[in-house]
């Protein structure tokens, strides 16, 4: 790994340098990982030092906390200063007695082991409102899980689902009102059940960790006005594509650990094959359409009749550990040093994938095409969002 990564550090773009004529258009996915979400700090920071601009960020489980620091630097325009942050509060503020607070109550109501209390001190110390002069548009998804159910629909029929999207924009990082929203989705998406005790979201009720839902929620990437100019989504995730050993299940945390693992790997691989063969199929009707089997009005009524107006290819990157990282997803409160580890292994490989696909999209070059028309405070008219999804985003 050190050497791919040494070598990806000479070849990523400084920030601000174009690639062609725009600079590719990102989202970013960042799924659950616990103690191992140091891994994801360390691929953002490479990722703020690529030349892509990051306009959306979908995040579940420990993913929301790293989403939330990283929105906040974007926001400001200083993304390299924000995930330094990030990385600051991994490798000196994620210990045990720093993250977990014991709550009385929540023993009593065998809610959990632990409240928010302390999370929520560490992210309003690190991440405070600001007042830049010019704000990036930066949208901001994160991904709870409803104990008590969202009224949505499947066809014409109501249906319960307990998954619940809570969408924040440049404005709700202005003041500590609109911070306190963004701080209790996100904490509330990180609130591992039986470890943490569930936590109250406004029209939604009590809420738990997004990643007992959706761990790895692409869907949310592309969808909307926002999503139709995205050109990428970079997928952070901790888990190993392929394995080639077995996994160690022996004892209490090594088992628990094992069983979050599985969670995370499974959706994520579901939600890889699956925007592989979309973006497949796409390109087979772009090349139908190149070779005069379709006229490009055909091509966008098939696209609607499979409800995917609009969709086109997307390359997808994905950043993740080449071998299984060391420990279980909770050693890592316990061990600053293995923390440290983690952030060097997601920066080299970080740096890695991106070098690489940058050194990709220069070779293929840039269409010209101007940026969707959309509205980053508030959402465009008629973009898709979920029934709990926040309805109060604020404007500057």
């Amino acid at each position: 790994m050190a050497a791919a990564g040494s070598d990806a550090r000479a070849t990523l773009a400084e920030p601000g340098r174009k690639m062609g004529n725009h600079k590719k258009r990102i989202a970013v996915v960042l799924a659950g990982a616990v103690a191992q979400g140091a891994f994801e700090a360390g691929a953002i920071r490479a990722l703020v030092r690529a030349d892509v601009e990051i306009v959306r960020i979908v995040a579940a489980s420990s993913g929301a906390l790293n989403g939330t620091v990283l929105a906040a630097g974007l926001r400001t325009r200083d993304a390299i200063a924000g995930a330094e942050t990030l990385a600051t509060l991994w490798r000196d503020h994620a210990e045990w007695n720093e993250v977990f607070h014991a709550s009385l109550r929540d023993l009593l109501k065998r809610d959990g082991l632990s409240d928010q209390k302390r999370l929520l001190g560490l992210l309003r110390e690190h991440v405070p409102p600001s007042q830049p002069d010019d704000p990036a548009p930066i949208n901001l998804r994160l991904i709870v899980a409803a104990l008590h159910g969202c009224t949505s629909s499947i066809g014409a029929r109501p249906a319960t689902t307990f998954e619940s999207v809570r969408d924040f924009h440049t404005g709700d990082f202005a003041t500590v009102e609109g911070l306190g929203g963004v701080f209790t989705a996100a904490v509330a998406s990180s609130a591992l059940p039986l470890v943490f005790a569930p936590v109250d979201l406004p029209g939604v009720g009590p809420c738990i960790d997004g990643g007992a839902v959706n761990n790895t929620p692409m869907k949310w990437a592309l969808d909307g006005a926002i999503g139709a100019e995205v050109d990428a989504i970079v997928v952070v995730a901790t888990s190993v594509e392929h394995r080639s050993d077995a996994a160690d299940v022996t004892g209490f945390l090594p088992y628990v650990g094992h069983v979050v693992n599985m969670l995370i790997q499974e959706r994520l691989y579901r939600d890889l094959r699956e925007s592989e063969q979309l973006n497949a199929g796409l390109a087979a009707l772009d090349d139908m359409v190149a070779r005069g089997e379709l006229s490009p009005a055909q091509r966008e009524g098939v696209q609607r009749a499979l409800g995917l107006a609009g969709r086109r290819v997307v390359d997808i990157l994905t950043i993740r550990p080449l071998t299984q990282l060391p420990g279980t997803a909770f050693s890592g409160f316990f061990d600053a040093s293995l923390r440290a580890e983690y952030l060097e292994a997601g920066y080299l490989r970080g740096l890695e994938v991106l070098g690489a696909a940058e050194r990709e999209w220069r070779k293929a070059g840039q269409p010209d095409r101007a940026p969707a028309a959309r509205s980053e405070e508030h959402g465009a008219p008629g973009e898709p969002r979920s029934a709990a999804a926040s309805a109060d985003d604020r404007a500057d």
